[in-house]
């Protein structure tokens, strides 16, 4: 079955309702948690943006590290997942709606934010953007722009923290599939199998989803597909530069212990960087 390319806001509408059940945050959370909060302490955050947060399960895990936390994210199904669960939660956790390159304009600098009892507005001391986000911005320019945006809500001094798969190595693999993932939902047994067609002459991926769900007639799927732009380390590292952020490290995944970044061999490209206050920006 045949599905034409979408914007990825549509595509992770599309994919919220199943996306708790490809992803078991438990264990994620036990192999990033040790990372992400060593690298938060070492900046001495306490008020952390998760920027294209999806349904929240980073955002709800740092309120229950004791951070101040904000999720937004382009997809509002996402958020509506993520709202009901902090709900759930019993968590003060505010979501909101915005894209990556609009943070300012979305988020009021200073004062609270509206809805939220305790969790103030920026400036942050970190933002995280994870979950492979980036490559959704389709030229170097749009990716200028939304790191330009998270500059902007960061305090000087204020950490970046991004992953994405490491695509110095999957443009050269092009591995197409993921592993799938299956559980139930809403009673029903549902499988979501995620894969990826390449166009080297484009320079573009098509990553699709399939989505399979067993009624009371057999197995039904949806496919959905949006473009992504394989994000290599050397753009990225460019693209941080010029959005003002210094002390660029990169490391091959969020664990512990840390291990740096292979183009060749490494999964994952993390990356950690400092948002340089302006007089540092305008030294020659």
């Amino acid at each position: 079955m045949s599905q034409l390319p979408e914007g990825a806001a549509d595509f992770y509408d599309a994919l919220a309702p199943l996306f708790d059940v490809m992803t078991d945050w438990d264990a994620r959370l036990a192999g990033e948690g040790p990372f992400l909060r060593a690298m938060l302490e070492e900046a001495g955050a306490r008020r952390v943006l998760d920027a294209a947060c999806g349904s929240g399960g980073h955002a709800l895990a740092l309120a229950r590290w004791n951070y101040q936390a904000l999720g937004i994210d382009v997809s509002a199904g996402m958020i509506a997942l993520a709202r009901a669960k902090a709900a759930a939660a019993g968590l003060d956790v505010p979501f909101l709606v915005a894209g990556l390159a609009e943070l300012p304009e979305k988020i009021p600098q200073g004062g609270t934010l509206p809805g939220a009892t305790g969790a103030l507005a920026g400036p942050f001391d970190a933002v995280l953007c994870l979950g492979n986000s980036l490559p959704h911005l389709l030229s170097q320019e749009e990716l200028v722009a939304a790191l330009r945006s998270m500059a902007a809500v960061l305090r000087p001094g204020g950490l970046l923290i991004t992953q994405n798969l490491n695509y110095d190595l999957r443009w050269r693999a092009q591995p197409r599939f993921f592993a799938a993932q299956g559980g139930v939902y809403n009673g029903q047994e549902v499988l979501v199998w995620r894969f990826a067609d390449y166009d080297r002459g484009e320079g573009r991926i098509g990553f699709n989803i399939a989505l399979f769900s067993k009624g009371a007639n057999g197995w039904g799927v949806q496919v959905h597909t949006t473009p992504q732009r394989p994000l290599f380390a050397a753009d990225l590292i460019a693209g941080l530069q010029e959005a003002g952020f210094s002390s660029i490290r990169s490391f091959a995944g969020m664990a512990l212990p840390l291990a740096s970044f292979e183009a060749g061999s490494s999964p994952d490209l993390v990356i950690v960087a400092v948002n340089s206050p302006a007089a540092v920006r305008a030294e020659p």
